[in-house]
Parts: structure tokens; C-alpha cells; sequence
């Protein structure tokens, strides 16, 4: 009798540990589905920056949306309004509260940014060393690692659920990590390219980079 328990026990343990591998391939099967299959949406989120010590410095919420090849809004609305919005050729950085704007081109740039796991069009394990990190609190996490020297993060870690990237931190050389919850995703209707367009406001001081 013991015998039979002991097999029916291992055989439950193997059962687990295969489901948990399982779960482990998921999370970057999941995110290379999104990253083809879901061509544009529109959510919102929330956003904490997080010290080397701990301490929470900063929280804010916004408002995204994304349409493939190259186009992308990251709102932020509250505390301080600042817009980043790409066209698929140029990319800006819009602070209303300093009236100012940059723009460069797109470029390589979406490349090097936590955007090209998201919200970029290119394979993304040729830009990122990706591993798989298991589930936690029923959420498949994956750890990516930029290929490139020229980047200002060192790190992200995505979590996915049901298909979709609900979290996100990332992990900068000064050791600050922004953590994002990515709400509300809607995949109703693509938006308009003049959506993605940048009008300057009156009075905006407006920079062009290289």
C-alpha cells in the first residue's frame, strides 16, 4: 500500500512540476502571440518609480494606446502631464507644465526601450536576451535583457496574464525600478495615423534632436 502511495504521489509531483514548465514557455509564447496578433489597443496605467532603498518617489496614471508599425501614446496624466508620442517616423517628448517639446527621430530608437517589447513591430528575442522566470500570484513572468550597449534601463520584467502584458518594471542603471499595471485594454478600434501626430500647442518652446 505504501508502494502505491509513493507513485501516486510522485506521479502528482511530476504533474505540478510539468504544469509549472508549462507555465514557464508560456510567458514568452504569450508575449511573441501579442506582439503579433494584437496589432493595435488602447488601456490605461498606472506607474510607481521605486528607489535603490525601497522608497516609493513618485506615482502617476495615464492613458496608452499603441498601433502597429511604429505608433504609440503614453499619456501621463496625473501627477505632472507629460506625453510621449510616436508617428512611426519621429518620436515626442511633450511637458506641458514647462512648455516644451523634443523631437527625434525614430529611428533605432524604439529599439533600445522597454516600448519595443510592447509596442514595437520587430522579433523581439533579437533585441532582448529573454528567460523565463515562472508564475507568481497567477502571472506568467519573463525577464528581458537588452542586446544593445546604448539603452537607459538594464532590465524589465513582464508579467503576462490571459494573453496580455499586465505588468511591468523595469530596471534602470541608477537602480531605480518603474513598476507599471497595465489596465482596461481595449482592441475595439484602430486609431487614426492623425492620432499619432503632434501639433505643438501655442507658445510651446519646440526642440529637434538628432
Amino acid at each position: 500500500m505504501r508502494v502505491v502511495y509513493a507513485l501516486i504521489k510522485l506521479a502528482l509531483v511530476a504533474g505540478f512540476l510539468m504544469v509549472d514548465q508549462l507555465a514557464m514557455a508560456n510567458s514568452l509564447d504569450e508575449l511573441k502571440a501579442f506582439s503579433k496578433d494584437k496589432q493595435f489597443a488602447e488601456g490605461q496605467f498606472e506607474q510607481e518609480v521605486v528607489s535603490n532603498s525601497g522608497k516609493v518617489k513618485e506615482k502617476g496614471k495615464g492613458v496608452f494606446a499603441f498601433s502597429r508599425p511604429g505608433k504609440f501614446m503614453w499619456n501621463i496624466q496625473k501627477p505632472y502631464p507629460q506625453l510621449i508620442l510616436a508617428d512611426g517616423k519621429n518620436v515626442v517628448s511633450y511637458d506641458k507644465d514647462l512648455a516644451q517639446a523634443s523631437i527625434r527621430p525614430l529611428g533605432k530608437a524604439i529599439d533600445s526601450s522597454p516600448a519595443a517589447l510592447l509596442f514595437g513591430n520587430k522579433a523581439i528575442d533579437t533585441l532582448f536576451n529573454i528567460t523565463d522566470q515562472g508564475t507568481e500570484d497567477g502571472k506568467s513572468w519573463l525577464l528581458a535583457k537588452p542586446k544593445g550597449n546604448e539603452t537607459l534601463f538594464e532590465s524589465i520584467r513582464i508579467a503576462m496574464q490571459n494573453g496580455l502584458p499586465v505588468e511591468v518594471r523595469i530596471n534602470d542603471a541608477m537602480g531605480q525600478t518603474t513598476r507599471l499595471k497595465l489596465t482596461d485594454w481595449k482592441f475595439d478600434k484602430r486609431k487614426p495615423d492623425a492620432f499619432f501626430e503632434f501639433t505643438p500647442p501655442s507658445g510651446v518652446d519646440v526642440i529637434q534632436a538628432k
